[in-house]
This record gives structure tokens, sequence and C-alpha cells, in this order.
């Protein structure tokens, strides 16, 4: 049985570290969180670089067929020019909008020029509208500025002009729609290409994060999880399982808590042991005065019997040493009492025990106590045993605190109820005193480590009995009137012949 105070548990022995399993994670050679850390981090940095490079690529392409689209809609601006001005010297007939059509004429090849370096592909219409059209827009317009054409040949010349800045105007536009189609097309690759890897990324990273995070808080939980099955009683120390073997922390930290549990609990041992002999010392005064009494009768007894014991019958030799034997019984009862409640015993030692036989040889052990403090005693229990599985000797500690608690908060005269009964599958132990009672606002601290109310004591008694009460899987309740006296019941789990 593992003993626990009612706040920190208390084990008994840590488990020693064991050799790492195999663990069939995603990172096989690594099992340190910090290494899976570092990697995972890596992962995550390298995917965000590509993300990153990859939506920069992106970027910069775009931004290069952004200029495509502005370099055509110069060169439509520009061819848009040459006709404004070839539609002004028809409708003015001067020879100054020819020349301002064909400086456009130069403006639109260098346009093409330029254009020519940004395509990547269908180059052939723009060679074809630089070399042949504009060649032959340029050569008609030259020849209109010659002086001496005649009319007939002026208006052939016009109307070739006019043929020839339409289909230039054309395939001009032509090429425009073709390139931003192309454009476009390619810009909504990138857009493409850039948010599948960032969604790869992102998707992968995050992966790994819950990935990470659920490794972390494996152990962690597993450690959490032994944690509360200590404190309810279920365990003595946290298992060194597959959950926890996976990290050289998690090992770690179960190492470190085991061996810190079972400091724990070798300072508590200690600390039952000096509140058990403590116990033993308030009732010291009343076991020296129920051994006193027999070692008198005794003494008597031999000192009549040496004085008298020629004179004396035989039935009355029988008599003398009958008494002299019961007498001897009664003080080695006591003292047997005496030693069977200060023995030490490994706590995790479960029997069952009668509690109507615990009472009773504790009332032996504090018996003189109510005698010497005025105290009247009632016991009510069943002629049959009330079992239960548990250490005796602790449970006894706990009944004798109750009582000495009980005598020490009565006047003379004072009465003390000790009930103990079984019905169905709970037993149950009353303390019932009529002291002065506990205030209400101290009430709810009875059962802290180191509280108390005395002058003397060091405020363990209680917090220790509660602490005994909940390992044996029961449970202790008080109820307190100021004036009127306190109740203690404490129930168990019944354990039936049956079973």
């Amino acid at each position: 049985m593992k003993l626990n105070l009612p706040k920190p548990p208390a084990t008994q022995t840590a488990n020693r570290a064991e050799a790492l399993p195999p663990c069939r994670f995603l990172f096989p050679g690594v099992r340190s969180i910090r290494g899976k850390l570092l990697f995972m981090i890596s992962i995550v940095a390298g995917l965000g670089i590509i993300a990153t490079a990859t939506a920069t690529f992106a970027l910069w392409r775009m931004e290069d067929k952004i200029r495509i689209i502005e370099s055509f809609y110069e060169l439509n601006q520009k061819v848009l020019e040459i006709r404004r001005f070839e539609k002004n010297y028809f409708l003015f007939n001067d020879r100054k909008d020819l020349l301002n059509a064909l400086d456009y004429v130069d403006q639109v090849r260098a346009a093409m020029v330029a254009g020519k370096t940004v395509l990547l592909e269908d180059k052939s219409e723009l060679e074809s509208l630089y070399d042949k059209d504009l060649g032959e827009y340029e050569a008609i317009s030259r020849r209109l500025l010659q002086d001496g054409l005649s009319p007939q040949n002026k208006q052939s010349l016009e109307n070739a002009l006019r043929k020839h800045g339409q289909d230039i105007t054309k395939s001009i536009f032509d090429v425009d729609a073709k390139a931003r189609v192309r454009v476009e097309r390619e810009v909504a690759g990138y857009q493409k290409t850039a948010v599948l890897i960032l969604a790869l990324a992102v998707g992968l990273g995050s992966v790994l994060i819950i990935y990470m995070m659920r490794w972390i808080m494996r152990p962690l939980s597993a450690i959490r999880e032994a944690s509360a099955r200590i404190m309810q009683g279920e365990m003595s120390s946290i298992p060194m399982n597959n959950d926890v073997r996976c990290s050289v922390e998690g090992i770690e930290l179960v190492n470190s808590l085991n061996l810190m549990l079972q400091a724990i609990n070798v300072k508590q041992h200690q600390l039952v042991q000096s509140e058990k002999l403590a116990a033993i010392g308030k009732v010291t005064a009343g076991i020296a005065h129920e051994i006193n009494n027999p070692l008198n009768n005794i003494s008597l007894t031999a000192e009549v019997l040496l004085e008298d014991l020629p004179n004396l019958a035989c039935s009355e030799r029988m008599d003398m040493v009958r008494d002299i034997l019961v007498q001897s019984d009664r003080a080695r009862e006591v003292v047997h009492h005496l030693l069977e409640f200060s023995r030490t015993r490994k706590s995790n030692i479960m029997a069952p025990v009668d509690l109507v036989a615990l009472m009773e040889s504790s009332i032996t052990l504090v018996k003189n106590q109510f005698r010497l403090g005025g105290i009247i005693y009632r016991y009510d229990h069943p002629d049959q045993p009330v079992l239960v599985s548990g250490n005796s000797n602790h449970l006894q500690q706990v009944l004798v605190n109750l009582m000495l608690n009980a005598v020490q908060a009565m006047q003379p005269d004072g009465c003390l109820d000790l009930v103990v009964n079984g019905q169905g599958n709970e037993a149950r132990i009353v303390v019932r005193d009529t002291g002065g009672g506990i205030a209400p606002e101290a009430l709810t601290h009875i059962f802290d480590p180191f509280f108390t109310t005395k002058n003397e004591g060091t405020g363990l008694g209680l917090s220790l009995s509660y602490a005994i009460v909940k390992d044996h899987g029961g449970d202790i309740e008080v109820a307190s009137e100021p004036g009127k006296g306190t109740t203690f019941t404490i129930t168990f789990p019944r354990l039936l012949k049956d079973a």
C-alpha cells in the first residue's frame, strides 16, 4: 500500500531507465525532442524558402509580361497617331501631316524592335510587318511627297496608302490581341504554380507541426495520466512504457519524477513514524499506569507466597499463581498492543482487517487516557467481524489519532462514542465526542498539512489520517458545531466473506 498526503502524491520506487526501443515515427533516427524540432523547423524553413522563391520568380515573370503588354499598348498608340496624321493629310492635303506620319513610322519601327526583344515566340508577324507593310507604307508616303504627280497617280497612291494603313492597324491589333492572350495564359500559369507550391508548403508544414505536437504531447499525456492514477492510488510510480521511451526527454523526465516520488515516499514514511512516536508519547502515561497495576498485583502476590508459603493450603497457592499469570497476561497484552502499534511495516502490504477487533485493540492503547481525562466511552459494534482490505498498522494509527484528539478536546465527564458497523458493501467507523467543537472557518482546513488549532503538535495527524483513509479507497468526513462536539465518519469498501 502506498501512502499519499492530500496534496502531493508519494510513491515507493522509481523505474530505472531502459534501453530506447525503435520508434516507428516520421524521424526514426532522431529520438530527442530537440532533434525532431530542429529537423522539423529545417523542413518547414526549406518549404518556406521554396515557396518564397517560387512566388518571387512568378512575380518577376509577371512583371516581364506586363512590360510586353505596355510595349504593345505604346505601339498601338503610335500606329493610331500614324493613321491620325494620314487622315489629316487626306482632309487638308497638308504635306506636313505626311512628314509627321513618317516620323511615327520610325517610332513604330523602334517600338517593334523593342517588342521583339520581349516576345518569346511568334516573332514572324512583327518581322513581316516591320519589313513589308511599314516599308511599303513609307515608300508610298515618300512618293506622295514628290512634286509633279499627276492627279490620277496621286489618287492611286493615296488609295494604296489608305489600304496599307488599314492593313498595318489590323496587323498590329491582331499581334497585340495574340500577345495579350499568351501573356494572360502564362501569368495564370505562374499564379497557379505559386499558389500550388504555397499550398503544398502550408499543408506539409501543418502536417509536420500537428505530428510534432502529437509526438511531444504523447509522453507528456502518458506522464499526466500516470500521475492522475498515482493520486487515485492505482499506481506507485510512473511506468516506463513505449509512449515515454520514444523520446530521450520523456525517459529523463520519468526517471526524475520517479526518483522524486521515491524520495517523497521515504520522507513521508519517516513522517508517519514520527507521528506514530508522538502518539505513543501521548499514551505513555496511560500505558505506564496500565502496566503498573498488574505489576503491583504480581509483586504483592509473590510477597505473600514468599512469606506464608508453608502455612498456605494448596488451593490458596494455586489461586495466587493463577492471579500472577492473569496479571502477567494483562501486562503482556498491553505491551503487545503497544509494540504492534509502534512497529514499522511495509506500506504495500494489504490484508483483510477486522475493524471491530482493530477498534478494540486501539481502545486498549488509549483507555487509560480516557481514565486519566475522566472521559466516558461507549463502543457500539456488531457481533460479527466487519472486514476491509488494508494495512492494520496504518488504520490503527488513524483510530488512535482520532481518539487522542477527542480526549484532548473534551473536559472531564465528557462522552466519547465509538461505532463500527457494516451495511451492504460499506464499512463505517464513527468517532463522536462532546468537546468544544471546531470553528467553521477552521473546519475546511483541518485536513491540510501543518494546520492545527492547538498550542502543541505538528498539525500533521489529521492530514496523515486523511491520506491513509484515501489510500485505502475510503473517505473521511467531519461534522462539528461549536460547543456541541465533533463527529468523524470514516467509510471503507467492505470486504465480504464470500469475495
